[in-house]
């Protein structure tokens, strides 16, 4: 079963899962490595091989701007929100030239640039979501998908959207199940080759069909 606990409400999942409203400071590091390697074939041109990202990735991070699902006390999910404010993975270009050099932190900067998506004003965007191996399977995805829509309705959004590459179309039949319809192609141009997927599909889904039956235990 799933319960959303959170500042304001907390819900758990069939699995008793908990999902929380923030990552909290104990499970930095386990929500940063799933959510990199879930997110690698996307990220990995910026952030380099998982040792390297690790080194970035837990000072780059807003801890209120994600939805994170725990079992038994360990992190088995993470749903990554970017709203009007930014995004959930926002490392700086000071915090990039420290890690890669003057140059490579430049060049990866601007690479980062590029997948960073411009959210319209009333939408809040789902940066990207990641469900341990251990645990898939067990409605925790879902679970996380219905919490981030509801944070969206409770917080006065009128939509919420998502970006999907053309090469999971898994993912795009998931959200097109979910109610997501498509709005805007994205073409990654020259850097294709660099990034492995040549379009990003942008699908978004109005707040007035968020179901308004939230998950209880």
């Amino acid at each position: 079963m799933a319960r959303v606990l959170g500042a304001s409400n907390p819900c758990r999942t069939e699995a008793m899962i908990d999902i929380i409203d923030h990552l909290p400071e104990a499970h930095v590091s386990a929500g940063v490595r799933l959510y990199y390697t879930s997110l690698e074939a996307k990220l990995g041109p910026v952030f380099g091989p998982l040792d390297a990202a690790l080194a970035v990735l837990p000072g780059s991070i807003h801890h209120s701007r994600c939805l994170v699902a725990l079992s038994e006390g360990h992190l088995v999910g993470i749903l990554g929100i970017h709203d009007a404010r930014g995004s959930f993975l926002a490392p700086t270009y000071m915090i990039m030239a420290k890690h890669y050099g003057t140059m490579s932190g430049m060049y990866r900067t601007s690479l980062l640039m590029l997948l960073d998506s411009k959210v319209a004003p009333g939408d809040l965007y789902l940066d990207g979501i990641a469900v341990a191996p251990t645990h898939r399977g067990q409605g925790i995805g879902t679970a996380l998908m219905t919490a981030f829509e509801h944070r969206a309705r409770d917080n006065g959004f009128a939509t919420v959207s998502l970006e999907v590459i053309d090469t999971n179309p898994r993912a795009r039949q998931l959200y097109t199940r979910f109610g997501y319809h498509e709005i805007a192609t994205h073409s990654m141009g020259p850097f294709s080759h660099l990034f492995g997927f040549r379009t990003t599909h942008r699908m978004s889904k109005p707040i007035d069909e968020v179901q308004h039956v939230r998950p209880h235990g």
